[in-house]
């Protein structure tokens, strides 16, 4: 699973559980959390993910 489709599935969570998943990730020091990980959540809270099916289906129609 990349760490976009990991994204979305969190930001599919209630609110509560997203809450208490950011609590436990957040107990995480930073040496455990990949690199990789820490820049999708920086660009989702940028709020520069967008869908993989839209993207693709904007590349068809280029």
């Amino acid at each position: 699973m990349s760490a976009s489709e990991l994204l979305h599935q969190i930001e599919s969570l209630p609110k509560q559980e997203r809450l208490w998943l950011w609590e436990k990730l957040s107990q995480l020091t930073e040496a455990d959390i990949p690199e990789s990980l820490r820049q999708s959540i920086a660009e989702a809270e940028r709020g520069e993910l967008i869908d993989l099916d839209e993207a693709l289906r904007e590349l068809d129609a280029t």
